[in-house]
């Protein structure tokens, strides 16, 4: 019975992307925000269920990939393109922008973060290596970020082209090679589980700071310590 405990869990992070896709289509921006936080919780215990219960099974690993596509690679890119169209005074109900190879460019970049998600999680379902650090942006620290949008305000980002930038940004940093730092702490006493303490540490203080709209800082900062360590002297050589 414990074994379908954590794909039940994923089923509901599947569930909250596709609830988050269908408040994004109805309008409703920020309950499809919540939904990709909600779907998150759902990732973290899926995975923290399998731990603790030893009830790994490659089925789970394909659905928890096929549920993070669909809740932090299609529901953000959703969200994404909800604020391009805002930005450029288009209804989301009827996207139609003004003729123009530019705005065409602005309202179909939301597609390259699907491909880039999903190439992201094939490569880390094929990768071995990527148990102890990962190698490129994990997806759902792409989707929280995107997903975090709405929450800053309809006029943070006025310009289409800076959210077009961003979905750039974060495609290439999803399919590259750059080496992330892992949030799996299997050890508390591994000194290279420090990274992940200091992130702890600062998002907890941003949360109470600044509530849900501190998620869009917290994922920054993972990259950012994520840069910072790759540019250390690797003292093992």
């Amino acid at each position: 019975m414990k074994k379908y405990i954590p794909n039940s869990i994923t089923s509901l992070n599947l569930i909250c992307g596709l609830l988050s896709i269908f408040f994004t289509a109805s309008g409703e921006i920020m309950l499809a925000s919540y939904m990709v936080f909600i779907a998150a919780v759902m990732d973290f215990l899926d995975g923290f269920s399998a731990r603790l219960l030893n009830a790994y099974s490659e089925i789970g690993k394909q659905m928890d990939s096929l549920a993070d596509l669909v809740s932090f690679g299609i529901a953000p890119a959703f969200i994404a393109s909800y604020e391009i169209f805002y930005s450029m005074g288009i209804s989301f109900q009827s996207p139609v922008p003004e003729p123009g190879i530019y705005n065409y460019i602005l309202v179909l970049m939301p597609l390259l973060l699907v491909v880039a998600s999903a190439f992201r999680l094939a490569k880390f379902n094929i990768d071995p290596s990527q148990t102890e650090s990962f190698s490129g942006l994990p997806s759902p620290a792409s989707g929280l970020f995107f997903a975090s949008l709405p929450l800053l305000g309809k006029d943070f980002f006025s310009n289409p082209a800076i959210i077009a930038a961003l979905l750039l940004i974060f495609s290439y940093l999803l399919v590259s090679g750059i080496p992330m730092f892992s949030l799996k702490i299997r050890n508390i006493r591994d000194r290279k589980h420090i990274p992940a303490y200091i992130l702890a540490v600062i998002s907890l203080i941003l949360l109470i700071v600044f509530s849900l709209k501190a998620v869009f800082l917290i994922v920054i900062l993972y990259i950012f310590i994520s840069l910072i360590i790759l540019l250390l002297p690797n003292k093992s050589n």
